[in-house]
């Protein structure tokens, strides 16, 4: 019962602050649409792949070895990946301002267990610069990883010419659906605070709600009501008074 009452007085703050709540939501929605699509910067994703070893197998290794020498050779390659020569390496030949540190953070390599293929993920701003970042991060670091240890079983699998960066943020359909959620919720949220400061009564009901016994009620300015008993008395024309006289 006690629920019920509840839901019902629920319904009730929500009908009653319906503007407020419509007011709220449209503006929240689009200060979040506008706030996203025209001032937050866009995040794009650029992504190649790098194969480790070799996946054929000579008659003379065993299976488990060769796995074993694939993983460590992923292993060792994702560490020079990493290494702040490389970063250098590809600030000066791209002419980056960011620092060695910064665009270190940008990039992401992911190896999944018992794998050669390592992916290797950059995200910017600009479209062209993460493609720009990934491909020569792969290059330099394959060129450093074949010179230290003289591995030539190393490739990039991708075609760097085909591949396109992909929007990460903002996707429009997303930041609608969710702005709108949000904006709803606001609205609803600040009826509700709004209504548990207000004290004021309004209606009958509220006074019986709170236990108040009503002994009466007095329509103290009844504008309809008024209006038809102004419009009940008519004027007469100026000719029709005369057919009375006067007195």
């Amino acid at each position: 019962m006690n629920e019920k009452l509840k839901i019902k007085d629920f319904m009730r703050i929500i009908k009653k602050r319906l503007l407020i709540i419509i007011l709220t939501a449209i503006c929240i929605t689009g200060f979040i649409i506008f706030s996203s699509l025209y001032i937050m910067k866009p995040t794009y994703q650029y992504s190649t792949q790098v194969l480790a070893g070799s996946l054929s197998m000579d008659e003379k290794e065993t299976s488990i070895n060769k796995v074993q020498e694939n993983r460590q050779l992923a292993l060792s390659y994702m560490d020079i990946i990493k290494s702040p020569q490389i970063m250098i390496g590809v600030k000066k030949e791209l002419a980056l301002k960011a620092s060695s540190y910064d665009l270190l953070k940008q990039i992401s390599i992911t190896n999944r267990d018992n794998s050669q293929i390592i992916t290797i993920s950059v995200k910017d701003s600009d479209p062209e610069t993460a493609k720009a970042i990934a491909q020569t991060v792969a290059m330099q670091s394959i060129s450093k990883f074949k010179d230290i240890t003289r591995v030539k079983q190393i490739s990039i699998l991708n075609d760097n010419e085909m591949g396109q960066a992909e929007l990460l943020f903002p996707k429009p359909k997303f930041i609608i659906a969710i702005s709108i959620v949000i904006g709803i919720f606001a609205g609803m949220g600040l009826a509700l605070l709004r209504e548990h400061f207000d004290d004021s009564t309004y209606t009958d009901r509220e006074l019986e709600r709170l236990g108040i016994p009503i002994l009466g009620r007095l329509n103290l300015n009844d504008k309809k009501t008024n209006r038809k008993r102004k419009s009940s008395y008519k004027t007469l024309p100026s000719a029709k008074r005369g057919e009375f006289g006067e007195y």
